[in-house]
C-alpha cells in the first residue's frame, strides 16, 4: 500500500511519498526461517528487496 499526500504549489500539485517513513525491512529469526513456508519466505524477500530499492538511500541521507 502506498500512501502519498498532495501539496499545492502554484497550479501543479506535488506528490510526497511518505511510505519510507513507516515501512521497514522484515527481519527473521532462525526459528522463523524453520517454520515459515516457502511462499512466505519469498514474500518477505520481495518486501525487503523493494524496501532496499526504494527506501534505503533515503534513510541513509535523512538522519532521525
Amino acid at each position: 500500500m502506498l500512501i502519498a499526500s498532495c501539496v499545492t504549489r502554484g497550479s501543479a500539485p506535488v506528490v510526497v511519498d511518505t511510505a519510507c517513513d513507516w515501512v521497514k525491512p522484515i527481519y527473521l529469526t532462525d526459528h522463523d526461517i524453520d517454520v515459515l513456508d516457502k511462499q512466505t519466505k519469498k514474500d518477505v524477500l520481495a518486501h525487503n528487496k523493494a524496501w532496499t530499492a526504494n527506501c534505503q538511500k533515503q534513510n541513509i541521507q535523512s538522519p532521525k
